[in-house]
Protein backbone atom coordinates (compact mmCIF):
# COMPACT_ATOMS: atom_id res chain seq x y z
CA UNK A 1 0.00 0.00 0.00
CA UNK A 2 2.96 2.17 -0.33
CA UNK A 3 2.90 4.85 -2.52
CA UNK A 4 4.80 4.43 -5.94
CA UNK A 5 8.29 6.88 -5.98
CA UNK A 6 8.09 8.64 -9.64
CA UNK A 7 11.25 7.67 -11.52
CA UNK A 8 12.50 10.77 -11.99
CA UNK A 9 12.43 11.42 -9.04
CA UNK A 10 14.17 8.14 -7.66
CA UNK A 11 17.15 8.62 -10.00
CA UNK A 12 17.58 12.59 -9.05
CA UNK A 13 17.72 10.58 -5.68
CA UNK A 14 19.78 8.36 -6.87
CA UNK A 15 22.67 10.35 -8.58
CA UNK A 16 22.32 12.98 -5.91
CA UNK A 17 23.11 9.77 -2.57
CA UNK A 18 26.61 8.93 -5.20
CA UNK A 19 27.97 12.02 -4.26
CA UNK A 20 27.77 10.76 -0.30
CA UNK A 21 29.60 7.28 -0.78
CA UNK A 22 31.98 8.02 -2.98
CA UNK A 23 34.71 8.46 -0.27
CA UNK A 24 33.64 5.24 1.27
CA UNK A 25 32.96 3.23 -2.41
CA UNK A 26 35.40 4.64 -4.79
CA UNK A 27 33.29 4.98 -8.18
CA UNK A 28 33.45 6.20 -12.06
CA UNK A 29 29.54 6.02 -12.46
CA UNK A 30 27.83 9.50 -13.54
CA UNK A 31 26.45 11.65 -11.43
CA UNK A 32 24.11 13.11 -14.26
CA UNK A 33 20.48 11.22 -13.30
CA UNK A 34 19.86 11.13 -17.18
CA UNK A 35 23.05 8.82 -18.28
CA UNK A 36 23.38 7.17 -14.83
CA UNK A 37 19.59 5.59 -15.97
CA UNK A 38 21.00 4.45 -18.97
CA UNK A 39 24.16 3.12 -17.83
CA UNK A 40 21.55 0.96 -15.32
CA UNK A 41 19.85 0.04 -18.36
CA UNK A 42 23.05 -1.00 -20.45
CA UNK A 43 24.25 -3.15 -17.67
CA UNK A 44 21.12 -5.32 -17.28
CA UNK A 45 20.39 -5.07 -21.07
CA UNK A 46 19.26 -8.68 -22.31
CA UNK A 47 18.17 -9.67 -18.69
CA UNK A 48 21.48 -10.62 -16.89
CA UNK A 49 24.43 -8.30 -15.36
CA UNK A 50 26.73 -6.98 -17.72
CA UNK A 51 29.94 -5.83 -16.52
CA UNK A 52 31.65 -5.13 -19.12
CA UNK A 53 29.58 -1.77 -19.28
CA UNK A 54 31.57 -0.48 -15.77
CA UNK A 55 34.85 -1.65 -17.28
CA UNK A 56 36.38 1.42 -19.09
CA UNK A 57 37.77 0.73 -23.04
CA UNK A 58 41.48 1.92 -21.99
CA UNK A 59 41.62 -0.76 -19.06
CA UNK A 60 44.32 -3.23 -19.86
CA UNK A 61 44.05 -2.75 -23.31
CA UNK A 62 44.30 0.92 -25.70
CA UNK A 63 46.60 2.59 -23.12
CA UNK A 64 48.78 -0.64 -22.20
CA UNK A 65 49.17 -1.64 -25.19
CA UNK A 66 51.70 0.30 -26.71
CA UNK A 67 54.54 -0.52 -24.59
CA UNK A 68 54.75 -4.54 -23.95
CA UNK A 69 57.68 -5.93 -23.97
CA UNK A 70 59.95 -6.53 -20.90
CA UNK A 71 62.31 -3.56 -23.00
CA UNK A 72 59.82 -1.69 -23.63
CA UNK A 73 58.75 -1.43 -20.36
CA UNK A 74 62.68 -1.23 -18.58
CA UNK A 75 63.27 1.96 -20.74
CA UNK A 76 60.17 3.90 -19.61
CA UNK A 77 61.24 2.70 -16.24
CA UNK A 78 64.51 4.47 -16.77
CA UNK A 79 62.94 7.29 -17.65
CA UNK A 80 60.80 7.73 -15.29
CA UNK A 81 63.65 7.27 -12.68
CA UNK A 82 65.66 9.54 -14.30
CA UNK A 83 67.22 12.62 -11.88
CA UNK A 84 66.43 15.31 -13.96
CA UNK A 85 62.62 14.44 -13.18
CA UNK A 86 61.00 14.55 -16.57
CA UNK A 87 57.68 15.97 -17.51
CA UNK A 88 55.26 13.29 -19.32
CA UNK A 89 55.87 14.77 -22.71
CA UNK A 90 59.71 14.58 -21.99
CA UNK A 91 59.42 11.18 -21.51
CA UNK A 92 57.72 10.35 -24.17
CA UNK A 93 59.91 12.31 -27.13
CA UNK A 94 62.70 10.36 -25.71
CA UNK A 95 61.30 6.62 -25.62
CA UNK A 96 59.51 7.16 -29.27
CA UNK A 97 63.41 8.47 -30.21
CA UNK A 98 63.84 4.63 -29.21
CA UNK A 99 60.65 3.03 -30.30
CA UNK A 100 61.12 4.62 -34.30
CA UNK A 101 64.33 2.63 -34.47
CA UNK A 102 63.24 -0.09 -32.79
CA UNK A 103 59.86 -0.64 -34.60
CA UNK A 104 57.98 -0.26 -31.62
CA UNK A 105 54.96 1.28 -31.73
CA UNK A 106 55.11 4.85 -30.61
CA UNK A 107 53.79 6.88 -27.78
CA UNK A 108 50.64 9.14 -29.01
CA UNK A 109 49.33 10.39 -25.80
CA UNK A 110 50.97 11.41 -22.34
CA UNK A 111 47.75 9.44 -20.91
CA UNK A 112 49.37 6.29 -21.58
CA UNK A 113 52.84 7.52 -19.28
CA UNK A 114 50.93 9.17 -16.83
CA UNK A 115 49.18 5.37 -16.51
CA UNK A 116 52.10 3.70 -16.27
CA UNK A 117 54.18 6.71 -13.59
CA UNK A 118 50.95 6.01 -11.09
CA UNK A 119 51.93 2.11 -11.24
CA UNK A 120 55.14 2.50 -10.67
CA UNK A 121 54.73 5.91 -8.53
CA UNK A 122 56.91 4.20 -5.62
CA UNK A 123 59.58 2.30 -7.44
CA UNK A 124 60.80 5.03 -9.54
CA UNK A 125 60.25 8.04 -6.71
CA UNK A 126 63.87 7.46 -5.25
CA UNK A 127 65.25 8.30 -8.29
CA UNK A 128 63.06 11.14 -10.08
CA UNK A 129 62.66 13.50 -5.98
CA UNK A 130 66.51 11.83 -4.12
CA UNK A 131 66.29 9.66 -1.26
CA UNK A 132 65.68 12.00 1.44
CA UNK A 133 62.52 12.81 -0.03
CA UNK A 134 61.56 9.39 -0.43
CA UNK A 135 62.94 8.20 2.69
CA UNK A 136 60.61 11.60 4.15
CA UNK A 137 57.77 10.84 1.85
CA UNK A 138 57.13 7.05 1.41
CA UNK A 139 59.15 5.23 3.33
CA UNK A 140 57.76 3.83 6.66
CA UNK A 141 57.92 6.04 9.42
CA UNK A 142 59.51 5.38 12.77
CA UNK A 143 56.95 6.93 15.46
CA UNK A 144 58.33 8.26 18.44
CA UNK A 145 57.18 10.11 22.10
CA UNK A 146 59.32 12.63 23.75
CA UNK A 147 61.49 11.89 26.78
CA UNK A 148 59.27 12.01 30.07
CA UNK A 149 61.98 14.02 32.12
CA UNK A 150 64.54 16.34 31.69
CA UNK A 151 67.99 15.64 31.03
CA UNK A 152 66.98 12.30 29.19
CA UNK A 153 67.86 13.88 25.78
CA UNK A 154 68.99 16.99 24.38
CA UNK A 155 68.77 17.91 20.88
CA UNK A 156 70.49 20.24 18.76
CA UNK A 157 70.47 22.23 16.04
CA UNK A 158 71.41 25.77 13.75
CA UNK A 159 68.33 28.14 12.72
CA UNK A 160 68.86 30.58 10.35
CA UNK A 161 66.44 33.03 12.44
CA UNK A 162 64.03 34.24 10.12
CA UNK A 163 64.26 37.80 11.16
CA UNK A 164 65.78 40.59 9.14
CA UNK A 165 68.37 43.29 10.57
CA UNK A 166 69.90 46.13 8.68
CA UNK A 167 73.71 46.28 7.74
CA UNK A 168 75.85 49.68 7.15
CA UNK A 169 79.26 48.94 5.45
CA UNK A 170 81.69 50.81 3.36
CA UNK A 171 83.01 49.30 0.59
CA UNK A 172 86.77 49.55 -0.40
CA UNK A 173 85.51 52.22 -3.44
CA UNK A 174 84.50 54.52 -0.39
CA UNK A 175 80.52 53.75 -0.84
CA UNK A 176 78.86 53.27 1.71
CA UNK A 177 76.13 50.31 1.51
CA UNK A 178 72.95 49.79 4.03
CA UNK A 179 71.75 45.86 3.16
CA UNK A 180 68.20 44.94 5.10
CA UNK A 181 67.79 41.38 4.13
CA UNK A 182 70.83 40.20 7.10
CA UNK A 183 70.34 37.54 9.19
CA UNK A 184 71.61 35.75 12.34
CA UNK A 185 71.86 31.97 12.68
CA UNK A 186 70.83 30.50 16.63
CA UNK A 187 72.13 27.12 17.44
CA UNK A 188 69.36 25.91 19.88
CA UNK A 189 70.16 22.97 22.48
CA UNK A 190 66.35 21.97 23.20
CA UNK A 191 65.30 19.32 25.83
CA UNK A 192 62.14 17.98 24.12
CA UNK A 193 60.43 17.00 27.61
CA UNK A 194 58.88 20.39 28.02
CA UNK A 195 60.68 21.77 25.24
CA UNK A 196 62.73 23.77 26.92
CA UNK A 197 65.58 25.79 25.06
CA UNK A 198 68.26 24.51 27.55
CA UNK A 199 70.89 26.23 25.82
CA UNK A 200 71.48 28.98 22.44
CA UNK A 201 73.98 30.66 21.20
CA UNK A 202 73.38 33.26 18.96
CA UNK A 203 76.51 33.98 15.27
CA UNK A 204 76.50 35.31 12.04
CA UNK A 205 76.61 31.25 10.59
CA UNK A 206 76.85 28.00 12.36
CA UNK A 207 80.00 26.76 12.77
CA UNK A 208 81.52 24.17 15.76
CA UNK A 209 82.97 27.40 17.88
CA UNK A 210 78.67 28.33 17.76
CA UNK A 211 77.51 25.13 18.52
CA UNK A 212 80.37 24.60 21.19
CA UNK A 213 78.63 28.06 22.55
CA UNK A 214 75.84 26.88 22.59
CA UNK A 215 76.31 23.39 24.69
CA UNK A 216 78.29 25.52 27.52
CA UNK A 217 75.69 27.41 27.29
CA UNK A 218 73.53 24.41 28.42
CA UNK A 219 75.53 22.68 30.96
CA UNK A 220 75.74 26.38 32.48
CA UNK A 221 71.69 26.74 32.46
CA UNK A 222 71.63 23.34 34.43
CA UNK A 223 73.78 25.15 37.28
CA UNK A 224 71.26 27.99 37.14
CA UNK A 225 68.03 25.52 37.84
CA UNK A 226 69.58 22.95 39.72
CA UNK A 227 72.41 24.26 41.86
CA UNK A 228 75.23 22.38 39.93
CA UNK A 229 76.03 21.32 36.26
CA UNK A 230 74.89 18.06 34.90
CA UNK A 231 74.89 16.41 31.46
CA UNK A 232 72.89 15.01 29.53
CA UNK A 233 72.13 11.45 29.43
CA UNK A 234 71.80 11.57 25.32
CA UNK A 235 72.62 14.08 22.71
CA UNK A 236 71.09 14.03 19.57
CA UNK A 237 72.80 16.51 16.55
CA UNK A 238 73.10 16.38 13.13
CA UNK A 239 76.29 15.56 11.33
CA UNK A 240 77.78 18.76 10.89
CA UNK A 241 81.21 19.00 12.45
CA UNK A 242 80.63 15.53 13.39
CA UNK A 243 84.63 15.20 13.90
CA UNK A 244 85.28 18.62 15.70
CA UNK A 245 82.12 18.58 17.93
CA UNK A 246 82.20 14.41 19.23
CA UNK A 247 84.51 15.21 21.83
CA UNK A 248 82.25 18.34 23.09
CA UNK A 249 79.00 16.33 22.91
CA UNK A 250 80.74 13.11 24.84
CA UNK A 251 81.33 15.89 27.56
CA UNK A 252 77.93 16.96 27.62
CA UNK A 253 76.04 13.80 27.07
CA UNK A 254 76.30 10.31 28.28
CA UNK A 255 75.67 9.19 24.60
CA UNK A 256 75.72 10.65 21.28
CA UNK A 257 73.15 9.78 18.59
CA UNK A 258 73.40 11.79 15.29
CA UNK A 259 70.56 11.96 13.36
CA UNK A 260 70.32 10.14 9.86
CA UNK A 261 71.66 12.57 7.07
CA UNK A 262 68.77 15.18 6.02
CA UNK A 263 65.77 13.54 8.41
CA UNK A 264 64.34 16.09 9.91
CA UNK A 265 62.02 14.02 11.22
CA UNK A 266 63.77 12.66 13.77
CA UNK A 267 64.93 15.91 15.31
CA UNK A 268 61.95 17.58 17.52
CA UNK A 269 64.25 20.54 17.72
CA UNK A 270 63.63 21.48 14.25
CA UNK A 271 59.45 21.50 14.05
CA UNK A 272 60.31 23.60 17.23
CA UNK A 273 61.61 26.17 15.11
CA UNK A 274 58.57 26.24 13.33
CA UNK A 275 56.63 27.24 16.51
CA UNK A 276 59.26 30.16 16.78
CA UNK A 277 58.82 31.11 13.91
CA UNK A 278 55.12 31.43 14.03
CA UNK A 279 54.83 32.04 18.19
CA UNK A 280 57.41 35.30 17.99
CA UNK A 281 59.21 35.91 14.36
CA UNK A 282 55.73 36.22 12.66
CA UNK A 283 54.72 38.78 15.05
CA UNK A 284 58.03 41.05 14.41
CA UNK A 285 57.78 44.13 11.78
CA UNK A 286 61.27 42.69 10.30
CA UNK A 287 60.12 39.03 10.07
CA UNK A 288 61.45 37.74 6.63
CA UNK A 289 58.74 34.60 6.40
CA UNK A 290 58.70 31.19 5.97
CA UNK A 291 62.10 28.68 4.51
CA UNK A 292 62.16 29.27 0.69
CA UNK A 293 59.77 26.02 -0.20
CA UNK A 294 57.04 27.07 1.47
CA UNK A 295 53.29 28.55 -0.04
CA UNK A 296 54.13 32.26 -1.42
CA UNK A 297 50.65 32.79 -0.02
CA UNK A 298 51.98 32.42 3.40
CA UNK A 299 54.99 35.01 3.30
CA UNK A 300 55.06 38.38 4.82
CA UNK A 301 53.68 41.71 1.75
CA UNK A 302 57.56 41.99 0.29
CA UNK A 303 55.91 46.09 -0.47
CA UNK A 304 55.48 46.56 3.27
CA UNK A 305 58.60 44.60 3.99
CA UNK A 306 60.34 47.78 1.60
CA UNK A 307 58.35 50.59 3.39
CA UNK A 308 59.74 49.20 6.70
CA UNK A 309 63.13 48.35 5.90
CA UNK A 310 64.35 51.75 7.81
CA UNK A 311 62.84 50.85 10.53
CA UNK A 312 64.56 47.40 11.08
CA UNK A 313 66.81 46.76 13.90
CA UNK A 314 70.74 46.78 13.70
CA UNK A 315 72.69 43.71 14.49
CA UNK A 316 72.63 44.41 18.38
CA UNK A 317 68.79 44.75 17.96
CA UNK A 318 68.06 41.33 16.26
CA UNK A 319 70.79 39.57 18.71
CA UNK A 320 68.17 41.05 21.48
CA UNK A 321 65.05 39.84 20.09
CA UNK A 322 66.37 36.46 19.61
CA UNK A 323 67.48 37.03 23.43
CA UNK A 324 64.03 37.91 24.01
CA UNK A 325 62.63 35.07 22.10
CA UNK A 326 64.44 32.32 24.02
CA UNK A 327 64.42 33.85 27.78
CA UNK A 328 60.29 34.26 27.55
CA UNK A 329 60.38 30.42 26.04
CA UNK A 330 62.09 29.67 29.09
CA UNK A 331 60.60 31.78 31.39
CA UNK A 332 57.01 30.29 30.18
CA UNK A 333 58.75 26.58 30.43
CA UNK A 334 60.81 27.10 33.44
CA UNK A 335 58.35 25.61 36.47
CA UNK A 336 57.46 22.73 34.56
CA UNK A 337 60.41 21.83 33.96
CA UNK A 338 62.02 22.09 37.69
CA UNK A 339 58.73 20.26 38.57
CA UNK A 340 59.81 17.12 36.41
CA UNK A 341 62.97 17.29 37.05
CA UNK A 342 62.49 16.58 41.11
CA UNK A 343 61.07 13.11 39.76
CA UNK A 344 64.43 11.87 38.00
CA UNK A 345 65.54 9.21 39.62
CA UNK A 346 69.50 9.32 41.10
CA UNK A 347 71.06 7.24 38.84
CA UNK A 348 70.18 9.25 35.83
CA UNK A 349 71.42 12.68 37.20
CA UNK A 350 74.64 12.88 35.79
CA UNK A 351 76.80 15.72 37.30
CA UNK A 352 79.66 17.33 35.07
CA UNK A 353 82.73 18.06 37.36
CA UNK A 354 84.20 22.09 37.22
CA UNK A 355 87.47 19.75 35.77
CA UNK A 356 85.84 18.22 32.93
CA UNK A 357 83.92 21.62 32.55
CA UNK A 358 86.80 23.95 32.32
CA UNK A 359 89.06 21.01 30.46
CA UNK A 360 86.10 21.18 27.54
CA UNK A 361 84.88 24.62 27.86
CA UNK A 362 87.10 26.82 29.66
CA UNK A 363 88.90 29.90 27.68
CA UNK A 364 92.58 29.78 27.57
CA UNK A 365 94.90 32.62 28.28
CA UNK A 366 97.57 31.84 24.66
CA UNK A 367 100.26 31.60 26.75
CA UNK A 368 102.01 30.01 29.78
CA UNK A 369 102.76 29.95 33.56
CA UNK A 370 104.78 28.47 35.92
CA UNK A 371 104.82 28.20 39.59
CA UNK A 372 106.44 30.60 41.61
CA UNK A 373 106.61 30.93 45.70
CA UNK A 374 103.66 33.12 45.05
CA UNK A 375 101.46 30.33 43.18
CA UNK A 376 100.40 30.50 39.69
CA UNK A 377 100.44 34.44 38.64
CA UNK A 378 97.71 34.22 35.72
CA UNK A 379 96.51 37.60 33.97
CA UNK A 380 93.02 36.92 33.33
CA UNK A 381 90.36 39.43 31.82
CA UNK A 382 92.76 42.01 31.82
CA UNK A 383 93.71 41.55 36.01
CA UNK A 384 96.71 39.92 37.81
CA UNK A 385 95.34 36.96 40.22
CA UNK A 386 96.92 34.53 42.21
CA UNK A 387 96.28 30.95 42.00
CA UNK A 388 97.03 27.84 44.00
CA UNK A 389 96.50 24.49 45.02
CA UNK A 390 96.53 21.98 48.01
CA UNK A 391 96.99 19.70 46.19
CA UNK A 392 101.25 18.24 47.29
CA UNK A 393 101.13 16.24 44.07
CA UNK A 394 101.14 19.94 42.44
CA UNK A 395 104.29 21.27 43.96
CA UNK A 396 106.24 18.30 42.93
CA UNK A 397 105.69 19.29 39.46
CA UNK A 398 107.27 22.67 39.67
CA UNK A 399 109.48 22.43 36.60
CA UNK A 400 106.46 22.77 34.54
CA UNK A 401 104.87 25.68 32.36
CA UNK A 402 101.06 25.23 33.03
CA UNK A 403 98.00 26.15 30.29
CA UNK A 404 95.38 28.09 32.63
CA UNK A 405 91.82 27.09 31.45
CA UNK A 406 89.36 29.28 33.00
CA UNK A 407 85.43 30.35 33.02
CA UNK A 408 85.03 33.96 32.40
CA UNK A 409 81.62 33.59 34.38
CA UNK A 410 83.31 32.83 37.46
CA UNK A 411 86.99 33.17 38.43
CA UNK A 412 87.24 31.96 42.05
CA UNK A 413 88.90 28.34 40.46
CA UNK A 414 90.71 27.93 37.11
CA UNK A 415 92.30 24.67 35.74
CA UNK A 416 96.79 24.29 35.24
CA UNK A 417 97.05 22.05 32.16
CA UNK A 418 100.00 19.96 31.26
CA UNK A 419 100.83 20.54 27.39
CA UNK A 420 100.06 16.97 26.82
CA UNK A 421 97.34 17.15 28.28
CA UNK A 422 98.27 14.10 30.89
CA UNK A 423 98.65 16.49 34.35
CA UNK A 424 96.02 18.39 35.79
CA UNK A 425 95.08 20.17 38.60
CA UNK A 426 92.45 22.78 39.70
CA UNK A 427 93.82 25.85 41.33
CA UNK A 428 91.54 28.43 43.55
CA UNK A 429 91.97 32.04 44.06
CA UNK A 430 94.69 32.98 46.12
CA UNK A 431 93.49 33.83 49.83
CA UNK A 432 94.28 37.42 50.31
CA UNK A 433 95.40 37.99 54.20
CA UNK A 434 95.40 41.59 56.13
CA UNK A 435 98.62 42.50 57.22
CA UNK A 436 97.38 44.66 59.79
CA UNK A 437 95.59 42.42 63.13
CA UNK A 438 93.02 45.05 63.43
CA UNK A 439 91.69 44.28 60.13
CA UNK A 440 91.44 40.10 60.33
CA UNK A 441 88.07 38.43 60.56
CA UNK A 442 87.29 34.72 61.72
CA UNK A 443 87.36 33.68 58.17
CA UNK A 444 91.16 34.95 58.08
CA UNK A 445 92.09 32.31 61.05
CA UNK A 446 90.89 29.23 59.10
CA UNK A 447 92.36 30.34 55.97
CA UNK A 448 95.84 30.64 57.45
CA UNK A 449 95.56 27.40 59.88
CA UNK A 450 94.89 25.72 56.18
CA UNK A 451 98.01 27.22 54.57
CA UNK A 452 99.69 26.47 57.74
CA UNK A 453 98.89 22.72 58.14
CA UNK A 454 99.59 22.27 54.12
CA UNK A 455 102.90 22.92 54.97
CA UNK A 456 103.32 20.91 57.78
CA UNK A 457 102.52 18.42 55.92
CA UNK A 458 104.51 19.40 52.79
CA UNK A 459 107.44 19.19 55.30
CA UNK A 460 106.34 15.68 57.01
CA UNK A 461 106.24 14.28 53.42
CA UNK A 462 109.65 15.65 52.83
CA UNK A 463 111.22 14.26 55.31
CA UNK A 464 109.39 11.31 55.35
CA UNK A 465 111.22 11.37 51.46
CA UNK A 466 114.66 11.26 52.54
CA UNK A 467 114.16 9.36 55.56
CA UNK A 468 112.83 6.43 53.78
CA UNK A 469 116.06 6.71 50.91
CA UNK A 470 118.34 6.92 54.26
CA UNK A 471 116.98 3.48 55.40
CA UNK A 472 117.57 1.84 52.26
CA UNK A 473 121.37 2.94 51.71
CA UNK A 474 121.46 1.57 55.84
CA UNK A 475 120.40 -1.36 54.39
CA UNK A 476 122.25 -1.60 51.31
CA UNK A 477 125.64 -1.00 53.72
CA UNK A 478 124.73 -3.47 55.94
CA UNK A 479 124.49 -6.38 53.50
CA UNK A 480 127.59 -5.50 51.47
CA UNK A 481 131.22 -5.09 53.45
CA UNK A 482 132.92 -4.17 50.82
CA UNK A 483 131.45 -0.76 50.97
CA UNK A 484 132.82 -0.05 54.37
CA UNK A 485 134.80 2.99 53.30
CA UNK A 486 134.76 5.55 56.78
CA UNK A 487 134.40 8.58 54.42
CA UNK A 488 131.08 7.06 52.97
CA UNK A 489 130.07 5.48 56.24
CA UNK A 490 130.49 8.38 58.05
CA UNK A 491 128.15 11.12 55.89
CA UNK A 492 125.51 8.51 55.68
CA UNK A 493 125.23 6.82 58.88
CA UNK A 494 125.62 7.62 62.81
CA UNK A 495 127.47 5.12 64.66
CA UNK A 496 124.11 3.61 65.90
CA UNK A 497 122.37 3.41 62.71
CA UNK A 498 119.37 5.54 63.52
CA UNK A 499 118.15 7.97 60.43
CA UNK A 500 119.15 11.29 60.51
CA UNK A 501 115.57 12.85 61.59
CA UNK A 502 117.63 15.34 63.15
CA UNK A 503 119.18 16.62 60.44
CA UNK A 504 115.97 16.58 58.17
CA UNK A 505 114.27 18.53 61.10
CA UNK A 506 116.88 20.97 61.49
CA UNK A 507 117.55 21.93 58.43
CA UNK A 508 114.12 23.09 57.81
CA UNK A 509 113.81 24.33 60.79
CA UNK A 510 116.82 26.79 59.15
CA UNK A 511 119.61 25.83 61.67
CA UNK A 512 123.16 26.64 60.71
CA UNK A 513 124.24 23.68 59.03
CA UNK A 514 128.11 23.81 60.52
CA UNK A 515 125.71 23.27 63.58
CA UNK A 516 124.97 19.51 62.98
CA UNK A 517 128.23 17.67 63.40
CA UNK A 518 129.33 14.02 63.62
CA UNK A 519 129.47 13.36 67.33
CA UNK A 520 130.53 9.61 67.53
CA UNK A 521 132.73 9.63 64.17
CA UNK A 522 135.26 8.41 66.47
CA UNK A 523 133.98 5.00 66.87
CA UNK A 524 134.12 4.29 63.20
CA UNK A 525 136.83 5.61 61.99
CA UNK A 526 140.76 4.19 62.03
CA UNK A 527 142.04 7.77 63.03
CA UNK A 528 140.61 10.26 65.20
CA UNK A 529 139.31 13.09 62.67
CA UNK A 530 138.46 16.42 64.02
CA UNK A 531 134.80 17.10 64.40
CA UNK A 532 133.76 19.02 61.47
CA UNK A 533 131.07 19.16 59.57
CA UNK A 534 130.14 16.46 57.77
CA UNK A 535 129.88 18.60 54.63
CA UNK A 536 134.09 19.68 54.97
CA UNK A 537 134.54 15.89 54.95
CA UNK A 538 134.27 16.20 51.05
Amino acid sequence: GHSRIKKAAFWANAAKALRRIGDKYPHSLPENPRRLQEKFNQFFRGGKPNYEVLVTGKFGTRNAAVVRTEEQQSLLKTLMADSQNLNFQQIANMYNAVAERMNWGTIGRTAIIETWAKRWGLETAAGRLGASEFRNHLSMQVKRRRPSLPLYMWSLDGWDVELYFQRTATDKNGYTVTTYSNRLTVVVVLDPCTNYPIGYAIGEQENSALIKEAVRNAVNHTAELFGQRYRANQIQSDHYAMKAMFPIYAVAGDKVTPARVKNAKSKPVERYFRSLNEGYCQLCRNWSGFGITSDKKKQPNADALNAYRKEFPDEAGCRMQIENIIEAERAAKRADYLKLWAEVPENRRLPLSTEQYLLNFGAETGYKNALEGSGLNVKLLGARRSYDCFDLRFRQYAHIRWNVKYDPDNLDQVLAVSDDGALRFMLESKYVQPMALVERTEGDAAELARVKQYNTHLEDYAKGFIATADKRVEQLFAHNPQLDNPLARAVLCDSRGQHKDQRNARRLAAVNVKEIEVKTVEEIAPKPIKKESIFNLY
